[in-house]
């Protein structure tokens, strides 16, 4: 696409709150991955995005951060339902995701269900 954002460097570059950057911090990343640094900016635009990147290489985190920063946008909507929707082609790799996004996205007080 047209005017594509530049990539994260760091994560205190990315504005995310502090407590979330805690979570990633104690989880490991000492920086945004490859795929979590390209990603990240386009998504927060709420613009689409397809990447393709190795196991281990942070894309979950790619996707699910930004949904979060949705969320705590229109948290206090009791009119919009569900507002993140993450479809998995399999059971397992659902549960994965399910057990990312609880337990990142446990420091935001989000829910996931």
């Amino acid at each position: 696409g047209d005017d594509v954002p530049a990539p994260f460097s760091s994560f205190e570059s990315t504005g995310f709150p502090p407590e979330l950057l805690r979570e990633v911090h104690q989880a490991g990343f000492s920086a945004p991955t490859p795929i979590q640094a390209q990603s990240w900016p386009i998504a927060l635009q709420s613009r689409d995005i397809v990447a393709i990147a190795k196991t281990g290489s942070g894309k979950t985190l790619g996707y699910l951060i930004p949904g979060f920063m949705h969320l705590k946008r229109v948290r206090n909507n009791s009119q919009m339902g569900p507002t993140v929707l993450v479809l998995s082609p399999t059971r397992e790799l659902a549960t994965q995701i399910q057990d990312e996004a609880v337990k990142f996205g446990r420091s935001l007080r989000l829910q996931c269900t």
